[in-house]
Formats: C-alpha cells, structure tokens, sequence
C-alpha cells in the first residue's frame, strides 16, 4: 500500500525551505532552495514550482505520494481564495498572486497556502512545543513579530486572513514610527528592525546597524545593546497581554532568532507578560519556548495540507 505523504514548503526573502511530512507529522525529508525573491512573481513562482517538483519526484524513494501540498508565504492570504491580498514587502509583484491555481496547474494534487506565520503556530501546535494545548498563541521574534493562533483546534484566520498581527498592537500612540506606516506599534519596539534602529540612534552609529549587528553586540557583552534588547523583550511581553485577555490560550510558543540566540529573552518577555495578566488569564497558563525553529514553518504547511486533504476545509 502507497504511502499518504505531504509536501510543504515556506517562502523567505532568500530561501524556500521544504520539507516531506507522513501523516502525523514525522519529518522524513527537508531540504532548502534559492527563493530569488528579488527577481519578482515568476522567478519566485519557478522556485516554489521547483522545491514542490523535488519533494513530490524524491516522495516514491520514500515508499509513498505526496497527496497534498501546503505554503507558508509572507502576506495576507485569502482565506477562501489562496490569493495574496496586499502588497508584500521584499516580495516585489507577490500581491494578487493566485498561488492555488499555480499549484494545481503544475502538481494537479491539492494545494493551501497560508501565512507563514500561521503556518508555523499549526506546526508547533500539531507536533511542537505546543502539542496538547486547547488553544494556543504563537510569537516569533525575528527582523519583525509575527503570530499565530489556534483556538480550539482551529487556525485563527479572520475575515480578510489577516488575524494576528501582533507586531502592530499598539505600544506607544505617539511613539516610534513603524514601517506598517502605524505610529507605536510593538514592532517598532521588539522586532529585530526596531530595536537595530534604536541601538543604532542611542549609539551614534553613522551607518544604520543590523538585527545581527545587535545581537552580536549583545551576546559579547555589549551594555547598550543588551539594554535595548532586554527592553524590547519587555515591551513584546507587555503588548502581548491584550492577545492574552482576549484569546485566553493555556500555551504561549515563543520562537525566532533573537529568542533562539539569546536565552534570557524568553524569561524577560514571560516575566513582563505575567506581571500584567489578570488571575483569570494566568490560570493554566505555561509559556514555552519554539521546538521547530526554523523547520516550524514548512511542517506546519505539510499538516495544513494533510489537514485539508482529510477535511476538505
């Protein structure tokens, strides 16, 4: 008997990562491809085409077929579509893409797309930090803040696909610009853009640093940088606490590179969260580092797909 396997890929601005899944979630293959994300919709369209091809030929070595394929891609995402409804940044031309109709066209199996980072809080929820939770939010911590929700067994999605933009709650209504275009949001105060720029401003810095840069600094000890970056966690975990009050989840999965490299980020941003919470809210409540890393994302479109594939929804 052939075996049911799922192909998911997530879309970067450098790489597409891509990964083959048996039902249940066990990692059987993964591997990365050049995303030429700065070439525009038909180079990147070619990579995913390409990445999806590799995992669907190399599924028969595994004794089985892929049955369904599954995106995680930066973006609004027509929940009823599959369409990216916004203009995507460092993704020239990727508004409007019909991702759905290019799959199926190519691979004639299935095909969903989401947001990356809902892809990736489906991973971490399924066979992840977040495994056996009731509902559970989902933050990475990166160059921006992403998030994720699931709520009783069920991807926040929203009206338009555009849930959970954590990174633009509102921090500071008259603070720090963001580049959303919003004025304040907890973006510009935590995610890896926002705390560079304002290491860069607090230093002097004549060249405009990088997230790297920061983290660096940080890790060897640099005073200023620490104090920007343990700031930012603080920040992250104070915006987090209406996502909280409103969505009441038993698990929080905290991910992203920052969060990866710097080991006390977690603690601060828990911390700072659990000194605002109501009782009602930190009941229950455990908040847990990322077990996929950067794996999350692909995986979580693989069972998005097997999802699909047994649900039809």
């Amino acid at each position: 008997m052939t075996r049911e396997l799922f192909a998911g890929l997530d879309l970067g601005g450098t790489e597409v990562k891509v990964g083959i899944c048996g039902s249940g979630g066990q990692e059987i293959w993964s591997d990365r491809f050049p995303s030429y994300a700065d070439q525009g919709q038909d180079a990147i369209l070619d990579a995913l085409g390409k990445a999806g091809e590799t995992a669907i030929d190399l599924a028969s070595e595994h004794g089985g077929e892929v049955k369904a394929l599954g995106l995680g891609t930066p973006g609004v995402v027509d929940p009823k579509k599959g369409k990216i409804r916004f203009p995507v940044a460092n993704l020239g031309g990727w508004h409007g893409t019909d991702i759905i109709g290019f799959f199926q066209d190519r691979f004639d199996i299935p095909a969903v797309v989401e947001n990356d980072a809902n892809a990736a809080a489906w991973g971490e929820y399924r066979v992840g930090a977040g495994r056996g939770a009731h509902s559970l939010l989902a933050a990475t911590v990166g160059t921006g803040i992403g998030g994720g929700a699931i709520i009783e067994g069920e991807l926040l999605k929203g009206a338009t696909g555009g849930s959970m933009e954590l990174g633009h709650i509102t921090y500071q209504p008259e603070g720090r610009p963001c580049n959303c275009g919003l004025i304040g949001c907890v973006e510009s105060y935590s995610g890896g853009w926002g705390m560079a720029a304002e290491w860069g401003r607090r230093s002097g810095a004549q060249i405009a640093p990088g997230v790297s840069d920061l983290v660096k600094a940080g890790l060897k000890g640099d005073e200023l940088a620490n104090e920007v970056l343990d700031e930012g966690a603080r920040i992250l975990g104070e915006g987090m606490m209406s996502a909280v009050h409103l969505l009441n989840p038993d698990v929080i999965v905290v991910g992203g590179g920052i969060v990866d490299a710097r080991p006390q980020h977690l603690g601060l941003i828990e911390s700072s969260l659990r000194d605002r919470l109501l009782p009602k809210a930190l009941a229950d409540l455990r908040v847990v580092k990322a077990e996929k890393g950067n794996q999350a994302g692909w995986i979580g479109a693989a069972l998005r797909a097997e999802h699909f594939f047994r649900s039809g929804s």
